[in-house]
């Protein structure tokens, strides 16, 4: 188990020997903290026919480890949005009869994507939920999830990870030198890391913010600031990063007046670079780049 779940582990491991565990759960946090390693860990332990949970030996953690558990349902999410039918189906397995032992599990990541004629389906299936059926819901944003449905679920917040055990972590699974910006720019999600940071996409970020750093300190250019901006996949969460970590607290400190400006601008840009099909991509970050090095002054 991943070194920062284990506590949650061994909490859930006490309500499964206790016969505690609630039917319907809400595993939440950033992408990469691990809610889906969660959340398979405790399925193969509810599905697992010896004491020791799970043993990865019997032949129900087998069938599960191969894919082909009968009483595991695994919700295809992964289209835009979950409709309707998917709760259909999640509401037929919960009532049939389970095949290998007692218990019953559906797994329905990004629950955010649920419609709201699915979500209220779903909620009759929680409203009465059979004694061996347990459904467990992924997202690593909850604010989507309607109140009510929010309601219907045992919550587990799986807290992000910033400290030296998820740094060193990094460095034990990867023989590239982990960025010190890096866990902060996945806002804490170990996982989310090691993939740009294997990717190389972490040395690409690496760059663009230490292009920003040297065009807001006066060193380069704005030509040759925007050019390898616009090469890079996330400009936009880039330079939201950077803003948020370097330039508004310096600007908090010399012209705190001029925050809301600078907050306006950024937003204007992020809104006309969804919205605006054909835009001027150079022109633009440029205008927003001018105006933000003139708020500093």
């Amino acid at each position: 188990m991943l070194p920062w779940l284990q506590s949650y582990q061994t909490n859930l491991s006490t309500l499964v020997a206790n016969n505690n565990l609630a039917h319907a759960m809400l595993f939440t946090g950033p992408l990469g903290i691990g809610k889906t390693t969660l959340a398979n860990w405790l399925i193969s332990s509810l599905l697992c026919t010896n004491s020791v949970k799970p043993c990865g030996q019997c032949k129900s953690c087998l069938l599960h480890q191969a894919g082909n558990h009968a009483d595991f349902l695994l919700v295809d999410t992964t289209n835009t949005s979950v409709g309707v039918d998917a709760v259909r189906q999640i509401t037929l397995f919960m009532q049939s009869t389970a095949q290998q032992q007692q218990n019953k599990l559906v797994l329905l990541a990004n629950a955010e994507r649920l419609t709201e004629a699915a979500a209220n389906a779903l909620l009759k299936t929680l409203e009465e939920p059979p004694k061996n059926g347990y459904l467990l819901l992924l997202s690593p944003y909850p604010a989507r999830l309607s109140a009510t449905l929010l309601s219907r679920l045992q919550h587990w917040p799986l807290a992000a990870q910033f400290d030296g055990r998820a740094q060193h972590w990094l460095e034990q699974h990867s023989n590239r030198a982990v960025p010190d910006f890096l866990l902060r720019y996945c806002s804490g999600g170990p996982l989310q890391a090691l993939k740009m940071l294997e990717s190389g996409k972490a040395d690409d970020i690496a760059t663009s913010l230490g292009v920003l750093e040297q065009f807001f300190s006066d060193k380069i250019t704005l030509q040759d600031t925007v050019k390898p901006l616009l090469a890079s996949e996330q400009v936009s969460l880039m330079l939201g990063f950077y803003l948020r970590q370097s330039y508004l607290p310096r600007l908090l400190q010399h012209n705190a007046e001029r925050l809301p400006l600078a907050h306006q601008h950024y937003m204007r840009w992020c809104r006309d670079e969804q919205n605006i099909l054909g835009q001027n991509k150079s022109l633009a970050l440029s205008a927003l780049l001018t105006e933000l090095r003139r708020l500093r002054h």
